[in-house]
């Protein structure tokens, strides 16, 4: 629950670019331009380090997309969080594999480009048009920078045109296209006759020694499932804030005591020259640099000559405007103490060695009360309710954990009321017991077995749960006597089955030895006659294709000369089907219509095999360390 608390405010951005930037996996992750390492790794693509903070944004974004498709919620038994995880490492070791790719074969994205894009996006258009204002504003909310969104952007364009470039070279030959439409569109002449299992049924065939044998043999078939039932307690975030009440006096307060939170961030103008090695051949080139700016050579040009950062170098160095928190510690000391105009001395990090100047200064405005307020009362209710929760959980685990054979203890404490479940198994359960997380916390020993409070469950709606077991069905072999009917009935549908299957294949053989097997049917009113099938022909009802015929209708070898394929299958409802297969028809003249369709389905069958292949290479080509055990 405290983690929906604090990511209740994120996540507009990630779809933002997932929907308008096409790039073959979700997008790359934000920030990272200055930032500190990470405390921990989670893979090495040659070299270069996946953070594990990186993962876990990137498996919030296949989680949030997921639930999207899903009408805003995945199905708990879809839910598997260590294969989100897992899925999300591999996700980002293709990237960064893509992103090498394209900076070894030169790839680049324009600056002009760049800003089109962006500026097209309609989150940062007011009236339509492109809003700078909104721009910072609401980058500046998600704590972006301009110059990294708009890095992430051109490595989003420069991913597009690797991946582009890479699909372009899977196509389809006209002859095969034609070779597909053909296949795709073909036309089958078959007759068939259907023998009913239901023509074979004998309700006396079955004895109680068949039956009672049956019983002993699959005994697993007729053991219920263990099944239980929980008195739980959910604390509900939402019902919480609903309870928070603010006065104007408490609103007014906390703009007071928090002025300096809705002030216009004083914002910079900066440009960099980055020498991206930090021993000493960095130091002395740093420093040739810094001399020649001393000279009086234009910063712009020795930037785009000479800067390791190609972004901002295509810029003249630009890294558009900068607010506190949006760069690395170190250099964002030395740019809020740059006097405007004036050039810095050499700075090091450990991304490198830095020349920055700030072009332009404008100075943090405060914002009236009256402009705010709805801002502000949406923080203070936020907070209130975001300790109210804090509280709430504190006491329900708490009281849980002390009184570990009771619920009421926390009821108390939590003022929530003590809610019961209907009976589920480990494997499905209705209400709170749809979720997994939910039907594993009930079938822990330490909660089965010792009859002890669950740990804190979070569910995805951002409640937690915490529950003990009520009831307790283990699961047993049901007696012979509640399902020998059920038996009864199996043995008899699988003996009618067996006899219409015989009686088919006798029907089958007799056909095949005929000397003429047009001569040899009888009955033919119980035949259908040379009938046409194509691969989309309506299955069963009055005029359909019998449900799995269709498929070996074609699977059958075209007939040769004169001659007919004669064969037989059991269908899925024990009816057996003999079928005759009197001719194949190939379209030729499938229209251009059909064509282009065919075309279509095979180029984006043959472009994506051309990418996964490439992707394939680069991983077999690259030393890759994964620490799948640090993402726990």
């Amino acid at each position: 629950m405290l983690q929906a608390i604090r990511d209740r405010a994120s996540g507009w951005l990630a779809y933002v670019i997932i929907g308008l930037i096409t790039i073959p996996f979700a997008v790359w992750g934000l920030g990272e331009y200055f930032g500190g390492a990470a405390p921990r790794v989670a893979a090495e693509v040659n070299g270069s380090e996946i953070q594990v903070r990186d993962v876990h944004s990137e498996a919030r974004a296949q989680r949030d997309q997921m639930a999207r498709m899903f009408g805003g919620q995945i199905p708990d038994d879809l839910l598997d969080e260590e294969g989100i995880r897992m899925q999300a490492l591999e996700t980002l070791i293709r990237q960064e594999l893509l992103r090498q790719a394209a900076d070894s074969a030169g790839f680049k994205a324009a600056p002009d480009s760049i800003m089109r894009e962006i500026r097209g996006m309609q989150v940062f258009q007011e009236a339509g048009q492109f809003s700078r204002e909104r721009y910072v504003q609401l980058l500046s909310a998600q704590r972006m920078s301009p110059s990294d969104f708009e890095r992430d952007i051109g490595q989003s364009i420069i991913l597009s045109q690797l991946q582009g470039g890479i699909q372009a070279t899977g196509f389809a030959a006209d002859a095969m296209v034609d070779d597909y439409g053909r296949l795709r569109n073909q036309t089958r002449v078959a007759s068939w006759r259907i023998v009913p299992v239901d023509d074979f049924d004998q309700p006396d065939v079955v004895d109680d020694e068949a039956i009672e044998a049956y019983y002993e043999a699959n005994q697993d078939e007729f053991t219920t499932e263990e099944r239980v039932r929980i008195s739980y307690l959910q604390l509900d975030p939402e019902a919480l804030e609903d309870a928070v009440d603010v006065s104007e006096e408490d609103i007014r307060q906390h703009y007071e005591v928090n002025r300096s939170r809705y002030e216009e961030p004083e914002l910079r103008e900066v440009r960099q020259i980055r020498i991206q090695d930090t021993g000493e051949e960095g130091e002395a080139k740093i420093n040739e640099l810094r001399d020649r700016l001393d000279d009086g050579e234009d910063f712009a040009e020795l930037a785009e000559e000479y800067s390791e950062d190609r972004l901002s170098a295509d810029r003249g160095g630009s890294l558009g405007e900068i607010a506190r928190g949006d760069l690395d510690r170190t250099l964002e000391t030395v740019i809020f103490t740059l006097p405007e105009g004036l050039i810095s001395r050499p700075v090091r990090t450990d991304r490198g060695w830095f020349i920055l100047e700030v072009t332009s200064i404008e100075e943090a405005r405060p914002q009236p009360f009256e402009d705010v307020r709805d801002e502000v009362e949406r923080d203070l209710r936020d907070r209130s309710a975001e300790q109210m929760q804090i509280d709430a959980l504190d006491d329900l685990m708490g009281q849980a954990a002390e009184y570990p054979d009771s619920l009421e203890p926390a009821a108390e404490a939590t003022r929530l009321e003590v809610q019961t479940s209907d009976w589920f198994t480990r494997g499905s359960g209705d209400g709170i017991a749809q979720h997994r997380s939910i039907r594993n916390a009930a079938f822990d020993p330490r909660v089965l077995e010792d009859g002890q409070n669950s740990e804190a469950i979070d569910l995805q709606d951002g409640s937690t749960v915490v529950l003990r077991i009520d009831e307790h069905e283990p699961s047993d072999v049901r007696p012979l006597a509640e399902v020998e009917d059920e038996i009864r009935e199996r043995l008899r549908r699988e003996a009618a089955a067996d006899a219409a299957r015989e009686a088919g294949e006798e029907l089958v053989a007799r056909l095949r030895e005929a000397d003429d097997w047009a001569a040899a049917i009888e009955d033919e009113e119980a035949w259908q006659m040379e009938r046409e099938v194509r691969r989309d022909s309506p299955v069963d009802g009055d005029n359909g294709v019998p449900g799995g015929l269709q498929q070996h209708l074609f699977r059958l070898p075209a007939p040769v000369e004169d001659a007919v394929e004669i064969s037989g299958t059991q269908l899925g409802s024990g009816d057996y089907a003999i079928a005759i297969l009197h001719e194949v028809r190939l379209d030729d003249e499938a229209d251009e219509t059909m064509r282009q369709q065919a075309r279509e389905l095979m180029h984006n069958a043959y472009s994506s095999a051309e990418f996964r292949a490439y992707l394939a290479w680069l991983e077999s080509e690259a030393d890759i360390k994964r620490y799948p055990e640090n993402l726990d």
